[in-house]
């Protein structure tokens, strides 16, 4: 009996867990702009217009590109020791969510507009989608390694921008304890960069 109580109970977190988890379309993994002309044209642009809004395909493209997975378990960008110890988060002016390259989802953390938590600079607090991406320290403790991590799929979205026309930034700037807080992170989760996209 209390194996079926504990049985069900599993289930009925996990059902409560997914049912706010957005499947988004399934990102094009071929194709695009020549990867010489993309990084070409890679640069931080800051003249982001409020009312630009980001598809969900490319949301889903650009995500894919920064954190999916590829061949046998690997990721889009290498990790020491194949720890893959990222996180990445999206914020909207309506959400935040978490993203799952496993079953290609964006599930729903907190509710509302937090953009002026994850950016100090104005044009950034009115962008339509900001990228959080966070180290997880019980998988990888060295913070050069998860720095690394962090770069090289702020890196993929910089060439994901290039050539879908889309505008970024990578920074560093936000409020990280606040932030912490909304997002319920612990002490084993570090904030390590924000990318801010748009048009």
């Amino acid at each position: 009996m209390k194996k079926y109580i504990f049985s069900t109970l599993v289930t009925v977190i996990g059902m409560s867990c997914t049912a706010n988890a957005e499947v988004l379309p399934q990102p094009k993994t071929t194709g695009g702009m020549p990867l010489m002309e993309a990084m070409s044209k890679r640069c931080s642009q800051r003249d982001i217009n409020a009312a630009s809004t980001v598809t969900r395909q490319e949301l889903s493209d650009m995500l894919w590109a920064a954190w999916g997975i590829t061949h046998d378990g690997k990721r889009t960008v290498a990790t020491a020791l194949n720890k893959q110890e990222l996180e990445i988060y999206v914020v909207t002016a309506t959400e935040i969510s978490r993203y799952s390259a496993e079953d290609n989802t964006l599930t729903t953390i907190a509710t509302g507009d937090f953009r002026n938590e994850v950016a100090m600079q104005g044009f950034a607090q009115t962008a339509p989608v900001n990228i959080v991406l966070v180290g997880d320290k019980t998988k990888q403790k060295g913070i050069e390694h998860q720095c690394y991590a962090a770069g090289a799929a702020s890196q993929n979205i910089y060439l994901y921008c290039a050539q879908a026309g889309l505008k970024t930034v990578v920074r560093y700037g936000c409020d990280r304890d606040a932030m912490k807080k909304t997002m319920g992170l612990d002490d084993s989760k570090n904030i390590l960069y924000v990318q801010t996209v748009g048009r």
